[in-house]
């Protein structure tokens, strides 16, 4: 570059670009982003002579191949392109910190706010009104709203009755063996079931749209309440960079459109939320319930859970990571989530998938034919591994490379179980440490 600002610029050099790229390396590695490399790490992959790198068994190029599918055998940064900095809106952790003389209540009330109890109050104040208006004959108990510390008592023996199970509502209050005699210190019998007989979270007077109807919300009358749950979800606590996202079930077997019936999970019958929840801790910054086929977009349902998710905790385009199970993983998926959100992604696939390095996705993939084996390949951004644990299991990242590690397995050796430990590929062994909470 000339040292008079009058000439023009004609752009960088090849070896300034090159060096800009490794001091840029040695930035992330020093403050703990991206990859997991150390500074000498970075420096060692950035030059020609790195003899380090995993060797892998050869399956004579197929990924190289001539008009092969786009996969190779090794890893290259640059094809990924710069790993994405991590840069959350605020601090991570607690947003409110509250002193050492603060109950729990204090703590519950972060999220269930008194704010949000008055305008619950209001609500079913007012869906009583209009019952007692519109069917006299069948409300004819007289009506009084209901104050603030009696609807917060109305909740915490709603909560005290799913720890302390009876076989009807009305057992709670009765004077025989099965007397809780708590139940009628905090609330009488007849206002308890008054309260939630009206007890309501929309607008009563307010239209919306019917079962039918353009823009029908099947979830209409807990959408408020949804909103401001996450909301304060979202406010409270930002989460550290790992993420996941999975399903969930509320055990439910009444009456509801949004039952679902899962036969295959522990809980069969329910309602089925998607949830955002920060590896390490469980704490769910983000759900969304299910609404069944009325959830599907052109983009696929898995895709659009995924993104609604990580935009509605307000995580996106802020370098997160976030980890999935092999409903949700796709190459298409993780490739948009990497160039257009600032995102990194990691989870197993299922082999079926479009996009997939062809000679690993099958029943039998070469050099793969024992306990610890694995095989890797890159195409652009996403990087593929299978490795063999007692049964193949396929991964696909953005954010990792071919690194491995080591995990601990207890084998039967001549009818005696030991322990051994196992060549893994990192990404599989972070799949699995993130995804367990």
């Amino acid at each position: 570059m000339s040292d008079t600002s009058e000439d023009e610029f004609e752009g960088f050099s090849a070896g300034e670009i090159e060096l800009a790229c490794q001091r840029y390396q040695v930035q992330l590695a020093q403050n703990g982003i991206g990859d997991d490399f150390l500074i000498s790490d970075v420096e060692s992959e950035l030059s020609d002579d790195n003899n380090d790198e995993p060797q892998l068994v050869d399956v004579n190029n197929a990924g190289d191949a001539p008009n092969n599918d786009g996969w190779h055998q090794e890893f290259d940064i640059y094809e990924r392109g710069l790993p994405h900095l991590f840069q959350p809106r605020n601090t991570t952790g607690p947003q409110n910190i509250l002193g050492p003389e603060k109950d729990i209540i204090d703590f519950f009330q972060l999220f269930l706010s008194d704010h949000l109890l008055q305008q619950i109050i209001e609500k079913s104040d007012g869906y009583a009104k209009m019952q007692k208006d519109l069917n006299p004959d069948l409300h004819k108990s007289a009506w009084s709203c209901p104050s603030l510390p009696e609807m917060k008592a109305f909740i915490g023996l709603t909560f005290l009755m799913g720890i302390d199970v009876k076989p009807d509502l009305k057992s709670y209050w009765s004077k025989d063996c099965l007397e809780t005699p708590y139940f009628a210190t905090v609330l009488a019998r007849d206002r308890f079931m008054q309260i939630m007989r009206y007890l309501h979270f929309t607008d009563p007077h307010q239209r919306v749209p019917q079962r039918g109807e353009p823009n029908y919300d099947s979830t209409y009358k807990v959408r408020y309440f949804m909103d401001a749950l996450n909301q304060q979800m979202r406010d409270q606590y930002i989460p550290k960079r790992n993420v996941s996202i999975d399903e969930c079930m509320i055990p439910y077997k009444g009456r509801v459109a949004l039952k679902q019936y899962m036969p295959a999970k522990p809980t069969k019958w329910g309602i089925k939320l998607w949830a955002l929840a920060e590896s390490d801790t469980g704490y769910m910054s983000f759900c969304k319930i299910y609404q069944g086929k009325t959830d599907r977009t052109h983009v696929g349902l898995a895709s659009t859970v995924v993104i609604s998710c990580l935009e509605g905790a307000n995580l996106s385009r802020q370098g997160y990571h976030v980890y999935m199970d092999n409903y949700f993983s796709s190459p298409e998926l993780f490739t948009n989530l990497f160039e257009n959100l600032d995102t990194g992604a990691c989870g197993t696939v299922r082999q079926n998938r479009r996009g997939l390095p062809q000679d690993l996705m099958t029943k039998k993939p070469v050099g793969i034919s024992q306990r610890g084996d694995s095989q890797f390949r890159q195409k652009g951004a996403i990087s593929a591994t299978v490795w063999k644990d007692k049964k193949n299991v396929s991964v696909i990242s953005t954010i990792h490379d071919n690194s491995l590690t080591e995990v601990s397995r207890i084998v039967q050796q001549e009818g005696q179980f030991q322990r051994q430990q196992l060549q893994c590929p990192k990404m599989v062994a972070d799949y699995t440490s993130h995804m367990e909470t």
